[in-house]
């Protein structure tokens, strides 16, 4: 069952954005025909926008679409609002699950703000039904708006570059993919309006209680006034940092063939040694992303990582691998450096070992 119209059937402008999205998931996302996707819907405008436009697109990509949505217990139109997606997708002829989670008893037992719990439970979730359904990649609606907010918000929270940039379109550690990354809401809002398709508004986005939405209702608009193509050109910087980041990861590769790290174990805490030989040979620029490529490595399996997301964390951590790498250039040993996460960098004859510490596995 499909009530949607074929591409053929749709107005040019719309049909230009469904063909430009093609493209984005054949070239941008190096996305093979016939794979299997479970997408991520809330029932809001973007992600029913994206239900569509893959189910348009499936015949031409030989897609194989599922779909999971949750109810956050939030708010008292949430189980209505799964209800509605589940009927809607059933018209799409889209098979789409339904789970149910207490974010709020959620954050209450691990001290979490409502909106950390809520993403925390939404891509664990996801991550299980992906697999249930064995599905290659989980499927966003985040579209270029969403990529000029997230890029605001990681600005503010002190990324720095290339991961300043904005959120990966395909995010192959977690089996993530944002086909509509460089797609504008105006356009999806006008496909939805065009099939007839309606959706279901979630309130909490007009709240100021969230940093994303103030954001969105604020800052965002002023920015847009100054510049109309805000969001065109957050795409660029996007492109710009894909670029840079793929740059500083062929660079550090060949830096840790020469040089390797050392894995390690202190106390049953996990560990990594950055030997003088191969700190001593690289830029500063270079240095600073190999630390933090080493504590993601280190957090990633940290049973604590939530602290690596707290408001300041990123900031902290910036201050502190700076601090470490003016040590290591002014030749100041055994030092150490606290970094948010529950890593510790000690500093000692030119060497630095990042590890976890007991806190910080709590």
């Amino acid at each position: 069952m499909n009530f949607l119209p074929d591409l053929r059937s749709l107005s040019p402008a719309s049909a230009r954005m469904c063909l430009a999205v093609e493209r984005f998931c054949l070239r941008q996302l190096t996305l093979p025909r016939g794979m299997r996707l479970l997408l991520a819907l809330s029932g809001g405008a973007d992600s029913t926008a994206l239900a569509c436009i893959l189910r348009i697109l499936s015949p031409r990509l030989e897609l194989e679409l599922s779909a999971l949505t949750l109810d956050h217990g939030l708010r008292p139109e949430a189980a209505a609002d799964a209800h509605w997606t589940q009927v809607f997708c059933a018209r799409l002829g889209i098979p789409c699950a339904c789970r149910r989670v207490d974010v709020a008893g959620l954050a209450a037992r691990k001290g979490w703000g409502l909106e950390e719990a809520g993403r925390h439970a939404r891509y664990a979730l996801l991550e299980e039904q992906r697999q249930a359904r064995k599905a290659h990649f989980v499927v966003l609606g985040h579209h270029a708006g969403d990529l000029s907010e997230d890029v605001l918000l990681r600005l503010t929270r002190g990324a720095g570059w290339p991961a300043l940039g904005g959120m990966p379109a395909r995010d192959d550690a977690r089996r993530l993919l944002r086909p509509l990354l460089f797609t504008q809401a105006q356009a999806l809002r006008a496909l939805l309006h065009e099939c007839a398709v309606s959706w279901r508004e979630d309130a909490s986005n007009a709240s100021p209680a969230f940093m994303r939405n103030r954001l969105r209702h604020t800052v965002l608009p002023l920015l847009r006034k100054e510049n109309p193509a805000l969001d065109r050109s957050m795409g660029v910087l996007w492109r710009l940092a894909r670029w840079d980041a793929d740059y500083w990861e062929t660079l550090l590769a060949q830096a840790l063939a020469a040089h390797p790290w050392h894995e390690e174990n202190q106390d049953g805490l996990a560990a990594l040694l950055l030997p003088r030989e191969l700190l001593a040979g690289l830029h500063p620029a270079a240095r600073l992303r190999l630390y933090l490529k080493a504590v993601h490595v280190l957090l990633r399996q940290n049973t604590c990582q939530i602290h690596e997301r707290r408001r300041g964390g990123s900031q902290a951590r910036a201050r502190t691998l700076l601090e470490l790498d003016a040590a290591l250039r002014e030749g100041r040993g055994n030092t150490r450096f606290q970094l948010p996460g529950g890593i510790e960098a000690r500093l000692k004859r030119g060497a630095v070992r990042f590890m976890l510490t007991a806190v910080g596995t709590r």
